[in-house]
């Protein structure tokens, strides 16, 4: 997995497919990431595009994760939460196994 720079950067865009999702992030060198999360249970965003991201960490349970053991209790995945640079509150958070990192070119 590669590390990217998640502190002072932003989402620019977020597309869903079945399973997975890639974000778009731009970081503060202007360089572009693409960042895929796999076998995707559930996400929520509010205020999550355009925002500035001042760190994505991993919480072990979330209201997102409560919600979804109601709907699948089978379903176990990590909660990786986007904090905004601005007010630091949680403005994206994402049910997955796991993610991986590219850089653009």
């Amino acid at each position: 997995m590669t590390e990217f720079p998640v502190s002072d950067g932003t989402i620019e865009k977020i597309t869903c497919e079945r399973e997975r999702i890639f974000i778009e992030f731009l970081d503060w060198q202007e360089e572009r990431w693409i960042i895929t999360f796999e076998n995707v249970l559930g996400f929520k965003s509010v205020g999550a595009l355009g925002a500035e991201v001042a760190e994505m960490f991993v919480k072990d349970v979330t209201p997102l994760s409560q919600e979804l053991a109601v709907i699948d209790p089978s379903g176990v995945g990590v909660n990786y939460c986007f904090t905004c640079a601005r007010e630091w509150n949680v403005i994206l958070i994402i049910v997955a196994s796991g993610y991986t990192a590219e850089k653009c070119s």
